[in-house]
Order: C-alpha cells, then structure tokens, then sequence
C-alpha cells in the first residue's frame, strides 16, 4: 500500500525549511485571530461606552466603531486567506529547491494596517476635541 504523504529526503534543510514554513503559517493564523479579536473588541467596547454616556463625542467614535470593527474582521480573514495561500505555495516550491519571496503581500498587509491604525487613532483623537 502507498503511503500518500509527502516525504521527503532531509539533506541540507529541507526539515528546517518545512517547518519554518509551518511557524510563518501558524504567525499568519495568529495575526488573524489578534485583527479578528481586536475588531470584535472595538465593536463592544464603544457599544458599552454608548450605552453607559449619551455625549457627542461618544456618538462620534459610535459612528467609527462598527465600520472599523467590519473591516477589521474582514482584513482578518483576508490575512488568514493570504497565509494559506502562502503557505502553499511555500510547501509546493520547496521541493523544487525553490522559494517564492513575498514581498507584494507584505507591503499590502503594512499598508492596510497602517491605514486602520491612522483612521483608529484619528476616529479616536476627532471625538476627544
């Protein structure tokens, strides 16, 4: 009977290089959880502050609060999206003495985040004054 895994010869690095792969997949995983927790967080924790204080400024960061926390989430997933295709694509090219660098996905991940963070903090500095 033919074992249907994927074994390969460990000469040189390959085990270290699959499972560096595999640490960079479960990274991938875990920023995702942390957007996806900090979304929902966002969401209730300016849905508890509405309810306990009517003021304009918490109006303000209320209007703020589900849109961000949405694309939060939705960065998340997209994150996670990222990391399994990357992961992948990594365990596909290695045995072919080959590695797929990535540098597109890590300038749009910077990007969006820093333009999450830029808004959070501008939603968060607009309601104060």
């Amino acid at each position: 009977m033919v074992n249907p895994q994927l074994v390969l010869e460990n000469c040189g690095s390959v085990a270290r290089d699959h499972l560096a792969s595999e640490r960079t997949f479960l990274a991938y995983v875990r920023t995702s959880l942390a957007l996806a927790s900090a979304g929902v967080a966002l969401v209730q924790l300016f849905t508890i502050a509405d309810l306990t204080s009517i003021s304009d400024s918490n109006r303000q960061i209320q209007r703020f609060a589900r849109p961000l926390g949405v694309a939060m989430v939705l960065f998340a997933l997209i994150m996670l999206g990222i990391g399994v295709y990357r992961y992948f694509l990594v365990q596909n090219s290695l045995p072919k003495q080959k590695f797929p660098p990535a540098r597109l996905s890590v300038a749009l991940i910077s990007f969006i985040l820093g333009g999450i963070t830029i808004v959070l903090f501008g939603a968060l500095l607009s309601a104060k004054t």
